[in-house]
């Protein structure tokens, strides 16, 4: 044998078996999500309404993803550009303070606060953050909301949330 063939021989072996081939890219974030989890900090009940579920659907636009929130189901269907807001007398505005949705990313982050009443110092602080998980399955993170304003912490809490992709 050759002792080029011979160099040739041991440098594969000395290079061990190939890398077995990445597996193909999934769709990443783009897709319609529904939330089938959501709970407050350890909290044992699922707060997730399958009645009325909460839905995102993200949308690849350019370099970033166009991000709507539905909720409501069919008895009262709401459609928002999220982040969004929404309490009982419906949806208040927003003044967006950080937004990252990269097309290409595995997760999305929106920091904004709101004003629940104008006759009040209260702004709510909240981020939202969510990733994918279980191999582009799931989008899984937190709702974090801070009860701000006047001179004092008021307090807040933390939703954990899990979406799961719809066909």
């Amino acid at each position: 044998m050759p002792l080029s063939a011979v160099l040739l021989l041991i440098s594969v072996l000395a290079a061990g078996p190939s890398p077995a081939p990445l597996p193909a890219p999934g769709p990443g974030l783009a897709g319609t999500w529904t939330l089938v989890e959501q709970r407050y900090e350890g909290g044992p009940n699922n707060l997730a309404d399958p009645e009325r579920p909460l839905v995102l659907e993200l949308l690849r636009d350019g370099l970033e993803l166009a991000v709507r929130i539905r909720g409501g189901g069919d008895r009262d269907p709401l459609e928002l550009p999220w982040p969004a807001f929404v309490n009982d007398e419906g949806p208040l505005p927003v003044e967006i303070v950080e937004l990252s949705r990269p097309a290409g990313g595995d997760r999305i982050r929106a920091r904004y606060r709101v004003r629940p009443s104008d006759a009040s110092d209260l702004v709510l602080e909240i981020t939202e953050e969510y990733a994918l998980t279980d191999g582009g399955r799931a989008l899984a993170g937190r709702m974090a909301v801070r009860f701000t304003g006047g001179e004092k912490n008021r307090g807040g809490y933390v939703l954990h949330r899990r979406f799961e992709r719809l066909p």
